[in-house]
This record gives C-alpha cells, sequence and structure tokens, in this order.
C-alpha cells in the first residue's frame, strides 16, 4: 500500500471506538473492524491507536483497527463535530486537527 492520510495516527486516534464491552473479542484484537466486524488485512486497515479500557478489575491497553469505509465515514462525522465546536475553526482559522480529519474524511475508501 502506498503512503496515505490513512497512516496518519494522529488523525486516525481522533476518531472514538466504540466502549470495549461492546465488542467480539476479534474486534478487541484489532482483526476485525470496531465498527462493522469486517475481517482486516494489513492493507486494508487503519489503526485507531492504543485505547484504555477496564476489564476484570484492571485497565488494559487496546489497540483497535477498522475498516476503509467505516473510518472514512467516522472522520466525515468528526470533522462536522469538530467544525461546530472548535474555538479557533469557528473563525475560519482551521486547527491541525479539523485538517487531518477532513483530509480522512476525503479519501477514496476503495484499497489499491
Amino acid at each position: 500500500m502506498t503512503d496515505s492520510p490513512w497512516q496518519n495516527a494522529n488523525a486516525a486516534e481522533l476518531l472514538p471506538a466504540p466502549k470495549a464491552h461492546t465488542l467480539q473479542a476479534p474486534q478487541i484484537e484489532g482483526s476485525t473492524c470496531v465498527w462493522c466486524a469486517q475481517a482486516l488485512t494489513e492493507d486494508t486497515q487503519v489503526p485507531l491507536g492504543i485505547r484504555i479500557r477496564v476489564s476484570e478489575g484492571t485497565v488494559k491497553r487496546w489497540r483497535p483497527n477498522a475498516c476503509l469505509p467505516c473510518a472514512g465515514a467516522q472522520a466525515a462525522r468528526v470533522y462536522r463535530l469538530h467544525m461546530r465546536t472548535c474555538a479557533r475553526c469557528s473563525h475560519r482559522d482551521y486547527c491541525p486537527d479539523s485538517q487531518a480529519l477532513y483530509t480522512l474524511a476525503l479519501q477514496d475508501p476503495q484499497p489499491e
């Protein structure tokens, strides 16, 4: 896979993952998309960064992944929310977060 904004870890980390207790084991392990449970490959996954969850009374780290279409849809949703609530963006002085989300939301979700 060529270099792509999907590999921008900072932007992908802005996407909220579902609560871990609502997911199946493969979604928590990162082998399927956290939103649609589609099986992922190294070429089709979008790493969402390290997250923290509480399981059996202890804090655990996990690394969720998403499929390209779900990550794009979530980036568009988060971008719209961000644009309404960010003091900097609401004055047309777009912050780095909005630029990264916008780039993710515009990506063609079809793998090459």
